[in-house]
């Protein structure tokens, strides 16, 4: 009977255990780690100037993705990324940065999406998140590269636990 009780006591235990197994795998991109959902359906690279890596979460074309891409060639209207992002969250008009390589960028990622900063450790990143359209992360690399993390279905807590933020 102590046998049995022991058993079960352990299957429990392992059952609990199994329960809080965190659901996420790492990946790597430029260098860096990130905390992705676990079983994609497919993973994939492209090493192009863009130097994309797309994780998969359903067999349908264009649903359930989370990318990585180097944006390096981004129409910043001649100001540096930190101030070119500053100026498309900011409702302020006066901003050193070319005005429609602002407008456009905010007709693109601003109009109907949650904005703004996340400050992690020394590292800053701008999220345009929305409910209808893809979701994006902006942030500089170790490698000095713009990176934009995409994904048509993570909210706003699944993209800081993807950049290791939760």
């Amino acid at each position: 009977m102590t046998k049995i009780a022991l058993l079960i006591g352990l299957a429990i235990a392992a059952l609990s255990a199994c329960a809080q197994t965190d659901q996420y795998i790492t990946a790597t991109y430029s260098g860096m780690k990130f905390q992705v959902p676990e079983s994609p359906v497919i993973v994939g690279s492209l090493g192009a100037n863009n130097d994309i890596l797309l994780i998969k979460y359903s067999n349908n074309v264009g649903e359930r993705y989370i990318s990585f891409g180097t944006e390096n060639t981004l129409d910043t209207g001649g100001c540096g990324w930190p101030d070119f992002f500053e100026a498309t969250l900011s409702a302020n008009q006066d901003y050193g940065c070319d005005r429609a390589s602002v407008e456009s960028f905010k007709s693109v990622f601003v109009r109907g999406a949650d904005t703004g900063i996340w400050k992690v450790s020394d590292r800053v990143y701008y999220y345009f998140l929305s409910d209808q359209e893809p979701s994006f992360v902006f942030f500089q690399s170790d490698k000095g590269n713009l990176i934009k993390l995409e994904s048509d279905f993570l909210d706003s807590d699944g993209f800081r636990r993807v950049l290791g933020d939760l």
